[in-house]
């Protein structure tokens, strides 16, 4: 392979983006500090989305730590720093980082190793699938420093999991295993620890048969469908079909299947 064709095949993006064969790895970079996630690097985090999300060639997202751990949740530093104003800033952010993921036009899988605490839990919950090596172990753990969870855990785990075992995680601040975050609904695959990143790419192809925009679409009615009420939801299923029936998308779909 010539110079030029290995800048072709992978090239950065962001400072924590980089691009490989039409994927976009986006990498929490504070392996020292199990890639706690900071108020800056949480500004990174978007300025990747964005990139990836501009890029046309891009068609999905990994998202991962890097070293040993996914991610062990906020920095509390920032906290003990500079009291309860750092709180609503980063989690103004966290939220934000959420909820781009939740509406990406890009499926975002997260391949994760080592610990995942409380934020990293958070962010793991708003990815549309997560692979995880089978020495991976998962908890919420605000309860062990007695905080409560600001990004999204009482809200996304119940529904995730259901609420008894919500309660238990929450309350309890303990970890599970990667098998048994599985078994729960957690992760989508848990794996050996030597085929991470071959898995992740298998689950990426299987995530990636539709054009952007139907992905966009298909995803806006899942968020729909825990915010409406059942029949408003319903409705906006079929609106949302109706107004997905003029794109160029489908129509090219629907005439290929036809032989039209």
């Amino acid at each position: 392979m010539t110079q030029t064709q290995a800048q072709e095949k992978a090239h950065a993006l962001t400072r924590i983006c980089r691009v490989e064969d039409g994927i976009a790895w986006i990498t929490m970079d504070r392996p020292d500090k199990a890639n706690a996630v900071s108020t800056a690097l949480l500004g990174d985090i978007l300025e990747a989305l964005d990139a990836a999300e501009g890029t046309p060639s891009v068609n999905a997202v990994v998202f991962s730590g890097e070293g040993r751990h996914f991610c062990a949740g906020a920095d509390l530093s920032e906290f003990l720093a500079e009291g309860p104003s750092a709180f609503r800033r980063l989690l103004n952010a966290f939220r934000e980082v959420c909820t781009r993921f939740e509406h990406s036009p890009l499926p975002i899988i997260a391949m994760a190793q080592g610990a995942t605490r409380a934020g990293g839990l958070e962010l793991m919950l708003c990815c549309d699938a997560v692979v995880a090596d089978e020495g991976a172990t998962i908890g919420d753990a605000h309860m062990l420093r007695n905080l409560l969870p600001g990004g999204g855990n009482s809200v996304r785990l119940p529904r995730s999991i259901g609420h008894q075992r919500a309660k238990w995680m929450i309350l309890s601040g303990q970890s599970i295993s990667a098998k048994q975050a599985q078994d729960w609904g957690i992760v989508t695959q848990c794996v050996p620890q030597g085929d991470l990143r071959s898995e992740t790419l298998s689950v990426v192809a299987e995530m990636t048969v539709g054009h952007r925009d139907t992905i966009a679409r298909a995803k806006s009615l899942l968020v729909a469908a825990d915010t409406l009420g059942f029949e408003e939801a319903l409705e906006n299923e079929i609106v949302q079909l109706e107004q997905h029936s003029t794109s160029q998308a489908l129509r090219k779909s629907l005439a290929g299947f036809l032989g039209t």
